[in-house]
């Protein structure tokens, strides 16, 4: 598949990210210095129905492969372990959800007029991102 989101992306903007880091359970330490972080991340088709999120900041890194359709065990970057699903909606928006102790999240990675939004959402608190293409 070919999309539009696949590519590096730095972000550039951030709104309510330290709520939502509080309403997954990030304690304050974590959310203060994640708050700060610039990050970049990079999506990549890994072939097999399969893509890769690897996500460099200047506090803490993560690089997975997400089978498409398949439940994954994986630990978020503040520590948490969580049962992750990743679907294609089109091919420009990445729909994953995340759910551990009866709690679920859900992260949108969506291609919108040449920037990328990560949309976060946990009960009701709403965080957006918006990122732009690395050249």
């Amino acid at each position: 598949m070919v999309s539009p989101l696949f590519g590096k992306w730095k972000v550039e903007k951030s709104e309510n990210f330290e709520e939502y880091m509080k309403k997954i359970g990030v304690n304050i330490a974590l959310r203060k210095m994640g708050a700060l972080a610039s990050s970049t991340s990079e999506i990549t088709d890994e072939g097999d129905n399969k893509v890769r999120i690897n996500t460099q900041s200047t506090f803490k890194s993560t690089n997975r492969i997400f089978p498409i359709g398949e439940e994954i065990e994986e630990q978020r970057m503040d520590g948490q372990n969580v049962k992750t699903t990743t679907v294609w909606e089109g091919n420009n928006k990445l729909h994953q959800i995340q759910l551990w102790d009866n709690r679920k999240a859900v992260q949108d990675w969506i291609y919108e007029d040449g920037k990328l939004i990560l949309r976060l959402e946990c009960e009701g608190v709403v965080c957006t991102r918006i990122n732009t293409r690395c050249e």
